[in-house]
């Protein structure tokens, strides 16, 4: 729509839906949702989470014509300027006529999160991550070697959309300083020949352990915005024709599983796109059938250590007694920043059994180094 006698940054377009999949049975309005050209470029530098987001709270306001309580007030003035916040911390000025519903102008209401940003005050998004050196997780790997290891893995930078093969999800208690790369370590680890030199962080924030271990039982018995905001994207990939390879650790797994079955209640297939998961909290069957219901290659979904109570018992996949045992026993390993990583059954990728019992041994966990080599070897019918 041209409207000729107006400056250019205030003619008006319609509002699309910036994903019209992810609202199959959307009505339509009864009034015509406008945006002026100065609001839609704004609009247009958010990620498509955000974006939809905003088209849906707009999409709101026509169920009482603009007027009424999903609005500011009912005064029915036609150049009478309202506010609507959306979720997420973005809001529109907006005006109605008995004809349309305007988007004049809108704003970012929370800053752009960053390293320096105060953890509890970052917020989920897109960053990419560029790779800075060489420095690998091997077996080989000695605990000198682990802060070159952090260091691999250079600043995140904020994006609108992703752009790089690899994707990433981190799990619970990361601030973006740890996931930036954590996460390049374990995609690094699931597609070793590809020798990635950035990916893109999918960024779930924390609020502290307990708030964050609320959202993982949120996410298997409800949604979080998390799992929305990373259904979205991958509806996204998939509407572009990309494939990507995904990686999530820990509770990124019950994001991403959740995340899928989100993208296969509305029908969307995500055939060609590959996954895999470390030390995940989710339900292995679970995942393992809404990553193949949507088409997608699973190329690694059981990378645990098996005294990570993470996979085991959080994900209610080995509740056995011997389980619950061990993995309860190294739940020290686990949780805080005291631990040497590298000894953690968690925190890093899972390599091998050898792997493993060498960084115990090394950081003086000599007792327990040896229950895994007892236990490793009845495995292998050794003993």
């Amino acid at each position: 729509m041209q409207e000729s006698n107006l400056p250019a940054q205030h003619q008006l377009i319609d509002l699309e839906n910036p994903l019209p999949s992810w609202n199959l049975k959307q009505k339509k309005a009864g009034k015509k949702l406008m945006i002026t050209k100065e609001a839609d470029t704004f609009m247009r530098t958010l990620n498509m989470y955000d974006r939809t987001k905003v088209y849906n709270e707009a999409l709101k306001l026509t169920s009482d014509g603009g007027y009424g309580w999903n609005s500011k007030g009912f005064k029915k003035e036609p150049m009478f300027m309202r506010e609507k916040r959306c979720p997420g911390g973005i809001s529109f000025m907006y005006n109605v006529n008995p004809e349309m519903i305007v988007i004049n102008r809108m704003r970012l209401e929370r800053g752009a999160t960053n390293l320096e940003t105060p953890k509890k005050m970052q917020q989920m998004g897109l960053f990419e991550v560029q790779r800075t050196s060489g420095v690998r997780w091997h077996e080989e790997l000695g605990p000198d070697s682990i802060p070159e290891l952090e260091r691999a893995w250079g600043e995140p930078q904020l994006v609108r959309t992703i752009n790089t093969e690899h994707v990433a999800v981190n799990g619970m208690s990361n601030d973006l300083g740890k996931a930036r790369w954590l996460m390049g370590v374990h995609v690094d680890t699931a597609y070793w020949e590809d020798y990635a030199k950035s990916y893109t962080l999918v960024y779930n924030p924390t609020r502290g352990a307990v708030f964050d271990f609320f959202e993982c039982i949120q996410d298997k018995v409800s949604t979080t915005k998390v799992a929305e905001f990373l259904a979205v994207t991958m509806i996204e990939t998939q509407q572009k024709g990309i494939t990507r390879k995904w990686t999530a650790h820990s509770q990124g797994g019950i994001i991403l599983t959740r995340a899928v079955e989100l993208v296969n209640m509305r029908g969307i297939s995500l055939k060609g796109q590959r996954v895999s998961i470390h030390a995940g909290g989710n339900e292995k069957t679970r995942a393992e059938n809404a990553f193949m219901k949507a088409g997608m290659i699973i190329d690694e979904i059981k990378r645990d250590h098996p005294n990570d109570l993470v996979p085991n018992l959080a994900g209610f996949n080995d509740l056995s007694p011997r389980s619950f045992w061990r993995s309860l026993s190294n739940m020290d390993l686990v949780f805080g920043d005291k631990r040497p990583v590298e000894a953690s059954p968690h925190t890093l990728p899972y390599l091998s059994r050898e792997s493993a019992i060498r960084h115990l041994q090394m950081n003086g966990y000599h007792k327990r180094a040896e229950k895994l080599a007892k236990l490793t070897m009845k495995e292998f019918g050794i003993s």
